[in-house]
């Protein structure tokens, strides 16, 4: 039978074509299986997500007042937001540490407060999340 590329869209073409489509294209179903986490898979995942806080730069874009003085301070929300969204980490406040709000411009190192579990990288005693804040 000739595969019937070009045919016009009448009732009884439409039905040989579908006919056809099962004989040529048996539909495959494909078998799911859900691996369940384990701990090393999450410690791996962990690791990898404390690698992109410590190598990435976060970049924040603020109106200032005079000189390099802030309008709004930058708080530790806005902070987690941002690492969220520019760095796609889920983070929670109480892993930053951030004893004051920043209100001004430039490049800043904030400790982050990880588990002991998270193993260092080689020369560093902590983890830290590099924030620049620069002005719009």
């Amino acid at each position: 039978m000739p595969k019937m590329l070009a045919v016009p869209n009448i009732d009884k073409f439409a039905f040989l074509i579908r006919e056809q489509r099962k004989i040529y294209e048996p539909e495959e179903v494909e078998k799911v299986e859900v691996v369940p986490k384990t701990k090393e898979d999450k410690m791996k995942e962990y690791q990898s997500a404390a690698i992109r806080l410590d190598n990435a730069k976060l970049v924040l874009r603020r109106f200032i007042k005079v000189d390099n003085e802030l309008r709004e301070p930058v708080t530790k929300d806005e902070l987690v937001a941002e690492v969220a969204r520019q760095l796609s980490v889920r983070i929670e406040p109480d892993n930053l540490h951030l004893p004051s709000p920043l209100s001004a411009l430039g490049d800043f190192e904030l400790p982050l407060r990880l588990p002991k579990a998270i193993p260092l990288p080689e020369g560093k005693v902590q983890w830290t999340l590099n924030v620049k804040i620069r002005r719009k």
